[in-house]
């Protein structure tokens, strides 16, 4: 059986892991380092970590890959290839270069296009129809090595974020399966990307996902399914932040026409708000210190006025 040693951190990295421990030895796993969290700053562990001692299987958490003694450490494991999987980092040369198959890297995009953090969330912003999964040879440039496989996924109009990655994981894990066995077998030769047609995509911040009302209705349905379910797409309400979990598009405007963008317009207990078009429809919202509730019960539990609008 062949020897894979693993890169990864999050709970999509976790998926693909314990995809891979079907098919293949796992000789070890490199995650992120524990990271305190909640009042007490406890320290816990990455899904990743959390899938290998599950496993039984060796992980190591650096702080840096830049060390030399664990690039000799990894090379003792004797693995055929490398796997990673959202591992938060650069692989440097002197680890992806060990193995005989070198390392791949599975990314949720069809690369040369949205090169970087978080593709699926700034195709959906964009407003694309369709996405990817790409598995990639890894080399010194970002998401830049040659492409091993390649499939393509259909975005619908109202799908999220969670609604892709739900779709991408089970095609991405065996993705990988079946790049492992064609590098194996030379089945599969690796070809150049088109970096001519690169396009990339930064991280996400709280601010990014700040919603302003005045900027047509489908930029704003497209920021609210990019950022669910992280960061969540936000804005403010009588001082408070109000999340919004979920929009649909409205095929009707604001009865006053001088309306700011931003203003609350209620319909028969729907929610609806003015854009710089139109009006959107709010389904899904969460005031601040509160769980999400449908637009009714915001409705209700507001008293909206006339004249209420997000900021």
């Amino acid at each position: 059986m062949m020897k894979i040693g693993f890169f990864g951190t999050p709970e999509i990295a976790s998926y693909c892991l314990e995809h891979l421990i079907k098919h293949y030895e796992i000789a070890f796993v490199v995650t992120s380092p524990d990271k305190p969290k909640g009042r007490g700053k406890h320290l816990l562990p990455t899904p990743v970590k959390e899938k290998a001692l599950e496993y039984g299987i060796v992980c190591f958490q650096p702080t840096t890959l830049k060390d030399e003694q664990l690039a000799e450490t990894l090379r003792q494991f004797n693995c055929d290839i490398f796997v990673v999987v959202a591992y938060g980092k650069l692989i440097p040369r002197s680890i992806f270069s060990i193995p005989p198959l070198q390392t791949i890297n599975l990314h949720p995009s069809l690369l040369p296009k949205y090169r970087g953090a978080a593709p699926v969330e700034w195709a959906l912003y964009n407003g694309e129809q369709q996405t990817g999964v790409t598995v990639q040879r890894i080399n010194e440039e970002l998401d830049a090595g040659d492409i091993v496989l390649q499939s393509t996924v259909t975005i619908a109009p109202n799908e999220t974020a969670q609604d892709v990655y739900e779709k991408i994981l089970p095609l991405g894990a065996d993705m990988l399966v079946r790049a492992i066995a064609g590098l194996h077998d030379g089945t599969i030769t690796p070809v150049p990307q088109d970096h001519s047609q690169a396009t990339y995509c930064g991280k996400i911040t709280s601010e990014t996902a700040r919603i302003n009302w005045d900027i047509p209705s489908i930029h704003i349905h497209n920021m609210v399914r990019a950022f669910n379910p992280k960061p969540v797409a936000w804005t403010t309400f009588r001082g408070k932040i109000i999340k919004i979990w979920k929009t649909l598009l409205s095929d009707s405007s604001c009865n006053n026409s001088t309306a700011r963008p931003g203003t609350v317009v209620v319909q028969a207990k729907r929610l609806f708000v003015c854009t710089f078009d139109g009006t959107i429809e709010v389904m899904s919202l969460q005031p601040e210190t509160k769980k999400p509730m449908d637009a009714s019960a915001f409705i209700n539990g507001y008293r909206l006025q006339h004249g209420d609008a997000f900021e």
